[in-house]
């Protein structure tokens, strides 16, 4: 016992000194079960952790019965586990928002990994802005697990006209970690794009986001 309990705490004081520099994975992860395992040593669980998922981004990205049923883990330890992206995604949307300028490519991307970071279904955000690029409101569209994300023009449209908008940004993700906008992507940005003009609706940017890369159809000049 006091092994595991003498490691725990010389894993304390390296994060404290200097964060997780120098932590190999099953170690960052050993020192994260340590809060809710309290009387295990945790090294072999972590180990098994990376073994079973593979990596630690999808040990994180885990369900909770996935994660039960590596030997060792129970509920609390897999709660714990689950909890560390939607928090990551919350931190990460808090911090654009303090400074939240999606005018500029770095705001829009800053905003929209914030927003998608980690989800492994594919969801389609559309930003309502006004005349300097502020942000009025975001609005889920859809939520898809197959290849490519519904997508509702009435819906964008409706969303849009209720905020009062003077521009948009569409945002969505490519769990499968390909950034490329596939020819229905492009195909609905042109046409959305049609329906907004009329309306005195600027479509801004179209954000393609990954864990890895992004695509902005404003950026490869496929919006006007």
């Amino acid at each position: 016992m006091q092994d595991y309990l003498g490691h725990r705490q010389r894993l304390r004081e390296r994060f404290d000194k200097t964060g997780l520099d120098g932590f190999a994975p099953y170690e960052a992860l050993e020192l994260l079960l340590c809060y809710a395992i309290p009387r295990r040593d945790v090294k072999p669980i972590a180990k098994a952790l990376l073994a079973r998922f593979g990596s630690i981004s999808r040990v994180l990205s885990a369900s909770k019965e996935d994660l039960c049923e590596v030997s060792g883990i129970g509920p609390s330890a897999a709660s714990l586990i689950t909890l560390m992206l939607p928090l990551m995604r919350l931190y990460g949307k808090d911090q654009a928002e303090q400074t939240l300028r999606l005018g500029s490519l770095k705001g829009r991307l800053d905003y929209c990994r914030a927003m998608l970071v980690g989800e492994t279904y594919e969801h389609l955000y559309v930003l309502a802005l006004d005349a300097k690029d502020s942000l009025l409101l975001k609005t889920l569209i859809s939520r898809g697990d197959e290849g490519e994300t519904a997508v509702y023009p009435r819906l964008i449209v409706a969303a849009l006209l209720r905020a009062g908008a003077k521009g948009a940004i569409l945002c969505h993700n490519h769990p499968d970690g390909d950034a490329e906008p596939s020819r229905a992507d492009i195909a609905m940005t042109g046409a959305l794009q049609a329906l907004l003009a009329p309306l005195g609706i600027v479509l801004r940017d179209h954000v393609i986001v990954t864990n890895n890369a992004y695509y902005s159809f404003a950026q490869n000049r496929l919006i006007d």
